[in-house]
C-alpha cells in the first residue's frame, strides 16, 4: 500500500519545477533524516534482541520450574501442590498473553503467586531439599528475566522523537515533490524515495511496538509452556492478538 500510494501520488501530482532554496536544503534534510532513522532503528532493534533473549529465558524458566516441581511433588507425595503450581503457571501465561510488552509489569501479582508455591511445599528428604534449592534458583533466574522484560518493554520512542521524525520526513517528501520534474525518471525517483520513507516509518512502528517477529518472540514460546504443563494453547481458543 505504501509503494502504491507513493508512486500514485508521484504520477498524479503536477510538476512544480525547481526551487533554489529547496535544492540547497534537500541534501541536508535527507542526511539528517537518514542519521536519525538509522540511530533509532539500531536502538530499537537492539531492544528487540534483548526482549527476544529474555523472553526465551523467561518461558524456559517457567517450563523448567514446572518440571522440577513435578520431581519435587513425587518426592513429597504432594500432588495437590503440583496441581496448584500448574494452575499458577497457567494463570501467569494467560495474564501475559493479551498484554503488550510495555505492560508486562502487570504480571507482578501472578508472578508473586507463583513464588507463593515455594512457601507451601514441605521438604524433608535430602533429594527433595536439593531439588527445592534448584527450584529456588530457577525462580530467581525467572525473576531476573522478567525484570529485564519489564524494563525493555517500557523503552520506546518518545513523543518528541516521533515528532522530530515526522517533521523531517514531511520536509523530505515535500522537498522531493517540489523538485520533481515532468519526466518519467524524476517521477519514478520521487515515488521510490517516498516509498522508502513510508516503509522506514512502518519498520520503526513495528520495532517500537515489538510487532516485529511477534509470533516467534511473544507468543510461541509461551504457548509451548502451556503445552509443557498439559494445558491447551491460549490462542487456539481466543484467536491472535492484534
Amino acid at each position: 500500500m505504501a509503494i502504491l500510494l507513493s508512486f500514485g501520488l508521484s504520477f498524479l501530482l503536477p510538476s512544480i519545477g525547481g526551487n533554489a532554496f529547496v535544492d540547497n536544503t534537500l541534501t541536508f534534510i535527507g542526511i539528517l533524516f537518514a542519521i536519525l532513522v538509522g540511530f533509532f532503528i539500531t536502538d530499537l532493534y537492539t531492544r528487540y534482541v534483548y526482549i527476544r533473549q529474555n523472553a526465551a529465558s523467561d518461558s524456559s524458566n517457567l517450563s523448567t520450574f514446572f518440571f522440577l516441581a513435578s520431581v519435587l511433588a513425587q518426592e513429597t507425595g504432594d500432588i495437590e501442590w503440583l496441581d496448584r503450581t500448574r494452575l499458577r503457571i497457567k494463570n501467569y501465561v494467560h495474564v501475559f498473553m493479551p498484554l503488550a510488552w510495555e505492560d508486562y509489569g502487570e504480571t507482578e501479582k501472578v508472578f508473586n503467586e507463583l513464588g507463593d508455591s515455594l512457601k507451601e511445599v514441605e521438604v524433608k528428604s535430602p533429594k527433595a531439599i536439593e531439588t527445592y534449592r534448584t527450584v529456588l534458583s530457577v525462580y530467581s533466574q525467572h525473576s531476573t528475566s522478567r525484570e529485564a522484560l519489564v524494563m525493555f518493554g517500557r523503552d520506546k520512542l518518545s513523543l518528541g522523537e516521533w515528532l522530530t521524525l515526522y517533521v523531517l520526513g514531511a520536509l523530505l517528501v515535500s522537498a522531493l515533490f517540489l523538485t520533481k520534474g515532468a519526466d518519467l525518471a524524476s517521477i519514478l525517483f520521487t515515488g521510490g524515495i517516498m516509498s522508502a520513507v513510508l516503509i522506514l516509518f512502518i519498520l520503526l512502528r513495528d520495532l517500537n511496538n515489538l510487532n516485529f517477529g511477534e509470533n516467534a518472540v511473544s507468543i510461541e514460546p509461551y504457548e509451548r509452556v502451556l503445552e509443557t504443563i498439559g494445558e491447551d494453547r491460549y490462542y487456539s481458543q481466543v484467536g491472535k492478538r492484534t
